[in-house]
């Protein structure tokens, strides 16, 4: 089972560490990605309570990978 109750993706790692420090500093476990493939790959182990996705990334973007998941 997946502790991790957040998952970020976003192709900038400052966004990510910033998402991730504010969610930390909340007490709510967290899990990153620096691409939607990535996410897709953990989604067919585990599943998060929420997704946190940027909208302009390469190759897939937020809103496909929202069209992908849904």
């Amino acid at each position: 089972m997946n502790s991790e109750q957040v998952w970020i993706v976003d192709d900038d790692s400052s966004i990510r560490w910033v998402l991730e420090k504010a969610l930390t500093g909340a007490n709510i476990s967290s899990a990153s990605f620096d691409n939607a493939d990535n996410l897709l790959t953990a989604l067919m182990h585990n599943q998060p309570e929420v997704i946190i996705s940027d909208i302009r990334m390469p190759n897939i973007d937020g809103m496909t990978l929202l069209g992908t998941i849904s």
